[in-house]
């Protein structure tokens, strides 16, 4: 590397850190792009894997009778991608979807999601990306005696369903992927730099990621770690689950998406010079 090379990585907002990545391995390559775009060494640490529903019964059932939902919603890119899956496998086009079926989605990455595996531009699409933003797009809304399918991981948190129960709503909560955690051996690449505190930042991009570090790591020395680097949430539902685990992200996306995730790093950092700079 020429030495304008070289002082132009230096000149990233990034240039020498260390960031880990804790996503699963598909959506873990854009962000580390990101990141390393923006000059950091990135080590992709993936602390749980995306599988398929270990029973497809309940998805089944809802998918043979799509005509009876006013309403779809998914919560993640993985959610019409796995969908449709299931529509290939029971020999159906994914594009099945009642037109009049309206489709929400948490965010745009999601609604991309449902362009293309579904082949259908999403009717409405949070503004919050977290559920509290899909729960909005009701309101107003008659709800009463409503079919609702939301097709979603296995795990996820019980606001929407509640809510639009809550408002007269029949929802049918359908677990279409679920997350499955990959334990101590996942962190052995990367072990020995977490020890070292090599690492300068941890970023978690679900609570089920951060979840998985912290059980895999063991509380304390987990927590050792954290103490050592900073910690960044891609928003508020994942900052609560590091706050159960007695810890304080320095970082917390304000647009819960990965570009909004690498661009709060990037603040954080350039906020930190710059205070360091200051007499």
């Amino acid at each position: 590397m020429s030495a304008a090379e070289n002082e132009d990585l230096a000149a990233l907002p990034l240039a020498g850190k260390t960031i880990l990545v804790t996503r699963p391995e598909e959506g873990a390559s854009r962000m580390g792009e990101m990141l390393a775009d923006s000059g950091a060494c990135v080590r992709v640490t993936p602390m749980i894997r995306i599988t398929e529903p270990e029973d497809w019964t309940p998805v089944d059932t809802a998918l043979h009778a799509l005509d009876a939902y006013q309403w779809m919603i998914f919560t993640s890119a993985n959610g019409p991608k796995y969908l449709a899956k299931r529509f290939i496998a029971l020999g159906v086009a994914p594009e099945a979807v009642p037109a009049d079926t309206s489709i929400l989605t948490i965010g745009p990455a999601t609604a991309a999601a449902v362009e293309k595996h579904l082949g259908r531009t999403p009717d409405k699409v949070a503004e919050k990306y977290m559920a509290e933003g899909v729960v909005d797009l009701f309101k107003g809304e008659d709800m009463a005696g409503k079919r609702v399918l939301l097709a979603r991981a296995k795990e996820g948190r019980d606001t929407i369903p509640k809510t639009l129960t809550e408002m007269g709503a029949i929802v049918d909560d359908v677990a279409v992927y679920r997350t499955t955690p990959l334990g101590r051996e996942a962190l052995r690449e990367v072990w020995d730099e977490l020890e070292g505190g090599k690492i300068d930042m941890l970023t978690f991009t679900s609570s089920s990621a951060l979840d998985g570090f912290m059980r895999a790591a063991g509380e304390e020395t987990a927590k050792g770690w954290m103490r050592r680097a900073r910690v960044a949430s891609i928003g508020p539902v994942t900052t609560a689950t590091a706050r159960k685990w007695g810890v304080e992200p320095d970082v917390e996306a304000a647009d819960s998406t990965i570009p909004g995730m690498t661009r709060a790093i990037v603040f954080f950092y350039r906020e930190l010079e710059t205070a360091n700079d200051t007499p």
